[in-house]
């Protein structure tokens, strides 16, 4: 009986492996740069690239714009998604499912090339402008590009979000809701005095995965940019990879643990958060 409790280990020790030797370690190793200067030469400086980092104006500028994207785009994605999941919570098996997911599964080239046919400078958009006789719109431009990652990261991000709001919706037992139909008739006052505070879990859920999706994005402006995109989605993805770049180890090495810990913080803040809320 007692080697059975160990079978869970024999599933979970291939990945936790890959991890360990992908994530944890170099992460762990990485710590070395952010108190070093040099490479053949390695002198322990203490926090002076911490120091440093903070008065670096691309360090500034890059953290300016995610948090800035953070703070737009992932209110937007969740409470978009979870008005729609209230709405059609028992329609989405109806709905094929892939094309709630198909935003996640198009390859990044291939979704930005159906960008450009919209909002490029003789995309869709623009011609309609110039239809109606008004001047073009440089939307892929730095007045508009932080508006358009935003757009495209809610597009990309909310049939996936949609779909685990209504699966957690669909799971709670109809006897709540037929319970709650006895008082009173309001399907908006049944999704927020019962079906909200039943799924906090998940909600806190989706705000976590939604701010880790945040930082794939990425990917969009580098596909669009390049190295050095617009100053207004100059991210911290694109600071982090020029001085990867460069060859700039501990300048590298300490945004991505500011990051982390960061991103940590935001999280154990959420949890605690969400523990409160059930206790009460």
């Amino acid at each position: 009986m007692e080697d059975k409790k160990f079978y869970g280990w024999y599933f979970i020790l291939p990945s936790l492996i890959g991890v360990l030797i992908f994530y944890i370690i170099p992460f762990f190793l990485s710590l070395y740069y952010t108190f070093t200067k040099g490479i053949s030469t390695v002198q322990f400086v203490g926090l002076d690239n911490f120091k440093e980092l903070f008065n670096n104006p691309a360090f500034i500028l890059a953290s300016k714009n995610t948090l800035t994207f953070i703070i737009i785009g992932v209110p937007i994605v969740t409470m978009l998604s979870l008005f729609l999941s209230l709405m059609m919570a028992e329609k989405l098996y109806r709905f094929p499912r892939w094309a709630m997911l198909s935003p996640m599964i198009v390859p990044v080239a291939s979704a930005l090339m159906g960008w450009e046919v919209v909002f490029g400078n003789n995309g869709m958009m623009n011609k309609i402008l110039v239809f109606f006789s008004r001047q073009p719109i440089s939307f892929f431009g730095e007045d508009n590009a932080m508006k358009i990652l935003i757009l495209i990261y809610i597009i990309k991000n909310t049939g996936y979000m949609i779909v685990i709001f209504t699966g957690a919706i669909s799971s709670l037992e109809k006897e709540y809701k037929e319970a709650f139909l006895l008082d009173s008739n309001s399907s908006i006052k049944y999704a927020f005095k019962i079906v909200i505070p039943l799924i906090a879990p998940i909600i806190f859920f989706v705000v976590i995965l939604s701010i880790i999706n945040s930082f794939l994005m990425f990917r969009e402006v580098y596909a669009l940019y390049g190295d050095i995109p617009p100053n207004t989605v100059y991210l911290l993805q694109n600071f982090m990879n020029n001085n990867f770049y460069k060859l700039n180890y501990q300048r590298l090495s300490t945004a991505a643990f500011i990051l982390v810990m960061g991103i940590s913080i935001l999280i154990i803040a959420f949890l605690r958060f969400q523990e409160k809320h059930l206790d009460h």
